[in-house]
């Protein structure tokens, strides 16, 4: 099989041929291996990455958990105002806005470890104030 470039012809022998003209025997055991420097500094920008997006993660887990919580605090206080909750529903409803003041207050909070305990409150007064009202309707 030939090639012709012009008015030359280049077979494919010619072409494998000239891909190994810069090849010395032995060039395996002389390739260049990279320093400790070389191979650490990849490894410490994929850390970087995964952190910055586990954090970004828990920062819109938390978000949507509050926006959750807020959300049902306003229907119930909703509710409330239209003169829908019977005195045996009024505990739960009480509990579901208390959960979402509690919501509120994870935007105030700046330590990590007080915002997860109130985030986790805020959560579990609106799971029981919603269970509640369910449950007696």
């Amino acid at each position: 099989m030939t090639i012709t470039e012009g008015s030359c012809g280049v077979t494919v022998v010619d072409m494998f041929a000239g891909m190994s003209r810069g090849r010395k025997t032995g060039s395996r055991d002389r390739r260049h291996r990279g320093t400790e420097e070389d191979g650490t500094e990849p490894v410490e920008v994929y850390r970087e990455s995964v952190t910055r997006l586990q954090t970004t993660a828990y920062r819109n887990v938390r978000q949507t958990i509050a926006y959750a919580t807020i959300f049902v605090a306003v229907v119930a206080t909703w509710m409330i105002f239209t003169g829908d909750v019977t005195p045996l529903r009024l505990p739960w409803y009480a509990a579901s806005i208390l959960g979402g003041a509690l919501g509120l207050c994870t935007y105030v909070v700046r330590d990590a470890r007080a915002r997860l305990y109130v985030l986790a409150a805020a959560l579990v007064l609106t799971v029981v104030g919603v269970a509640g009202i369910f449950l007696v309707s």
